[in-house]
């Protein structure tokens, strides 16, 4: 059981709920709470400690607008709070199985907007799977707008395999702040997803490496089974000549025998074409992009 010293009280339909920010606990009770809050859901998460600061430390959790839900002894809830300047993102909200469908969640959801809002920050994100239309509506119902959706994808071998295998000659580990500022220089003022920012990009640390060849970059992470492309980055003035390509070529034959994804962060559209001409299926999971613009309005 989560035992929490009382501090603010919230009245909710399943009773009189406390909560405490999340800078009162481990990093491995934090995690704790995360993984148990979204028990059932569409995607569950499990993680760590390690993982949860390797995770909330690149996207600037702040842990004192973060929060952990009890009644009494009993974990009801999670809401992670990341923000950089006025924006603040909430990256990851969720109600143990035993307090979902009575109102609780609501309640939750509307104290994270408002102390937020408290806390000086005038523009609200969050993600939400597609299909979860309970979740949707409630975040409609509080203010937040569809912005974009998220997509992923996955590499297909037999869809793209070229007719000599790939070499990993000449890859090269790079620093990915080194990456990051490529990627800041070539944003050219677009607004990218939170997990895709330069600010979380330079602050990976493994399992999640950089690596260069010839004009590309990446930023991957990779274990004994799984492989992640996070972002791939080509100066514009180098696009279109095969970079990129060479350089996932070369990613996949330093890591064999490993399922490559891209994980459902990437704007629709962005960079589809390049995904479909070298081998890569669209994921059919997605995710809505949400923003609550001017909230102390």
């Amino acid at each position: 059981m989560l035992r929490m010293a009382r501090t603010d009280e919230i009245p909710t339909r399943a009773g009189v709920l406390t909560a405490r920010p999340v800078a009162h606990f481990t990093a491995d009770q934090a995690a704790d709470a995360m993984t148990r809050s979204f028990e059932g859901y569409l995607v569950p998460i499990g993680m760590d400690g390690p993982a949860f600061e390797r995770r909330f430390g690149a996207e600037h959790l702040d842990r004192y607008l973060s929060e952990v839900y009890a009644a009494g002894d009993d974990l009801v809830g999670i809401s992670l709070v990341t923000r950089r300047g006025t924006t603040a993102r909430i990256g990851g909200f969720g109600c143990t199985p035993g307090y979902r469908g009575r109102g609780v969640g609501r309640a939750l959801m509307e104290r994270a907007v408002q102390r937020c809002t408290a806390a000086g920050a005038t523009t609200l994100t969050l993600e939400v799977i597609v299909g979860n239309e309970a979740a949707q509506r409630l975040y409609e119902r509080l203010g937040f707008r569809v912005a974009r959706t998220l997509v992923g994808y996955r590499w297909e071998p037999a869809a793209a395999e070229p007719r000599q295998p790939p070499s990993s000659t000449g890859l090269t580990e790079i620093d990915p702040v080194r990456f990051a500022r490529g990627v800041c220089a070539g944003l050219d003022g677009a607004e990218p997803p939170w997990q895709l920012a330069p600010e979380t990009l330079a602050a990976a640390v493994p399992p999640r490496r950089a690596y260069a060849l010839g004009g590309a970059e990446a930023l991957v992470s990779v274990t004994e089974t799984t492989a992640g492309v996070l972002a791939v980055h080509t100066p514009a003035r180098r696009r279109r000549q095969g970079h990129a390509r060479a350089l996932l070529a070369a990613l996949r034959a330093a890591f064999p025998g490993r399922r490559w994804t891209v994980p459902p962060v990437v704007p629709e559209g962005a960079g589809a074409e390049f995904f479909a001409a070298t081998g890569w299926v669209r994921e059919d999971l997605a995710q809505y992009e949400m923003v609550r613009a001017n909230a102390d309005a």
